[in-house]
Formats: C-alpha cells, sequence, structure tokens
C-alpha cells in the first residue's frame, strides 16, 4: 500500500469552507465540480445517495512524483445536509486529519487573523512520529468552520 489517496470531509457550507481551506491554510483548488448520485453498480446507494458538489485541494509541497503519489483533499456540500456534530478525539472513526507544515507560527498567525483560534500548540517529541526522541516537533490543533479537527506537524531544527 502506498500513501492515501485523499482524504474527504463533508461541509455543511460550501463556500465557507472553501474560504477556510484555499484562502487561510494556503490550499491549490484542482477540481471543482458538481456529481450527481451514483448508480447502484458503481457504489451504492449506502454510500451516497444525493447529489453533491465537491472541491478537490492540494496543500503546497505535495506535488509527488506520479498523479498516485499525490494527495489531495476532497470537501464536499451534499444537497441533503447532514444533521450532526463533528467528531472529538476520544470518538470513533476518523476523528482528526494530521498535515505536515513548515511553519506552526505563522500559520497560527494567518488562522487567528481569520478569526480560527488554534485549540492547541505544543512542543513534542518525534517518538508519536515514528521517528528519533530526538527530532523536535511542534504540533497545533484546530478546528475547520464545521468543527473538524485538523492537526498540523512541524520538524523543529
Amino acid at each position: 500500500m502506498k500513501l492515501a489517496s485523499h482524504i474527504a470531509i463533508g461541509v455543511r457550507d460550501l463556500e465557507r469552507s472553501l474560504v477556510f481551506y484555499r484562502d487561510v491554510l494556503g490550499m491549490t483548488v484542482i477540481r471543482d465540480a458538481v456529481n450527481a448520485p451514483p448508480r447502484d453498480e458503481l457504489y451504492g446507494a449506502h454510500v451516497c445517495s444525493t447529489r453533491r458538489r465537491e472541491v478537490m485541494l492540494r496543500m503546497d509541497g505535495n506535488e509527488g512524483e506520479g498523479f498516485g503519489d499525490r494527495v489531495f483533499l476532497a470537501i464536499s456540500q451534499s444537497d441533503e445536509l447532514a444533521d450532526n456534530s463533528s467528531l472529538n478525539l476520544e470518538h470513533i472513526g476518523i476523528h482528526h486529519i494530521g498535515f505536515w507544515v513548515d511553519d506552526i507560527p505563522a500559520l497560527a498567525e494567518r488562522l487567528r487573523a481569520a478569526g480560527h483560534e488554534p485549540i492547541s500548540i505544543k512542543d513534542t517529541i518525534g517518538v508519536g512520529y515514528g521517528e528519533s526522541a530526538d527530532q523536535k516537533m511542534r504540533a497545533m490543533f484546530v478546528r475547520d468552520p464545521d468543527g473538524t479537527i485538523l492537526q498540523f506537524d512541524q520538524r523543529v531544527d
């Protein structure tokens, strides 16, 4: 198995989420399309039963050699919005997504300027990342506009 091909997040207001992911986090839109409900022989009604707009975004520095090496983020808004809350770290299911970044203090400043206060910023070591205990790390957690937890990790020299 290789890297993930993509991560998908359902959102309540796609335009609001685009401002966050594209303008605040600096991701690049690589596709913006409306997807019709899939036919049963493709995915089945249990996977997606409604039309939805989906925007695919890529973070800078994530332009691998081949298409299969390029992880992207997909955010989508369905015509029939679900009435559920985002998950917390103790919940079952995917409760947060982590991204490597080069400068957490600069990103935290951009987030705050846009009205998104980080949940926490902490210094740690590389053991939890499968690296040496000598590797200094920094981690920041923030919620997106719908409450999805995002983690940003930085190797600190």
